[in-house]
């Protein structure tokens, strides 16, 4: 599944890679996460994100941009004894995430945007007071999601990215495997930092 599912993606990005207009670049960040779902509030897991991106110009004020990211998402709480709090829990999914992303210029200097992203999962861990948990509940390999935020242009080449992301489908079930409407699971919530820098653009 993993293959079929980067080799369609690399398929798409070359045809991006054909087009008339199009600009590509860099962009690297932080993130902070948490799992929705989990009984642990806060987007106290940090991670890093890298990759790259072609975009397609469609008019004087959208772009199309598809993104090739590796992402570390997942969920942390740590102990605190002076509270006599000896609990501490940690969740580390690595993922690579594919974003496509609808770009609104706004102006010269601000863009929106919005989005669905894919992700399929490459690793997993979990971590108690006591280590390493040995028999984890399996995460779903495949992630699929939203996404909505801003780029601010810094100087001609350079941005600054701001993201809210959140997975629309469970990446696990509950403990229970209860579920209640719209609430049938453990989901992937994303804040997203980062600079993005042009490298590129074709205008021939």
């Amino acid at each position: 599944m993993q293959r079929i599912f980067l080799f369609l993606i690399f398929s798409f990005a070359g045809h991006f890679l054909y087009a008339q207009q199009f600009q590509a670049g860099v962009k690297a960040g932080v993130s902070g996460t948490q799992i929705s779902g989990d009984q642990l509030a806060g987007f106290d897991k940090a991670g890093i994100v890298a990759g790259g991106y072609v975009g397609l110009e469609l008019s004087r004020k959208f772009d199309l941009a598809l993104e090739i990211l590796y992402f570390q998402k997942g969920s942390r709480k740590n102990a605190n004894p002076d509270k006599q709090d000896y609990v501490s829990y940690l969740l580390r999914l690595n993922y690579f995430e594919i974003p496509l992303v609808l770009q609104w210029k706004f102006s010269n200097r601000f863009t929106f945007e919005a989005g669905p992203t894919v992700a399929a999962l490459v690793g997993s861990r979990e971590e108690d007071e006591f280590g390493t948990l040995s028999q984890p509940r399996e995460f779903k390999k495949i992630e699929i999601g939203l996404l909505g935020g801003m780029k601010v242009k810094l100087v001609n080449q350079l941005a600054f990215n701001l993201r809210y992301q959140k997975s629309i489908i469970p990446v696990r079930e509950h403990l229970s495997g209860a579920n209640y409407r719209f609430n049938e699971g453990q989901y992937n919530e994303v804040l997203l930092f980062a600079l993005q820098y042009t490298f590129s653009k074709n205008n021939e």
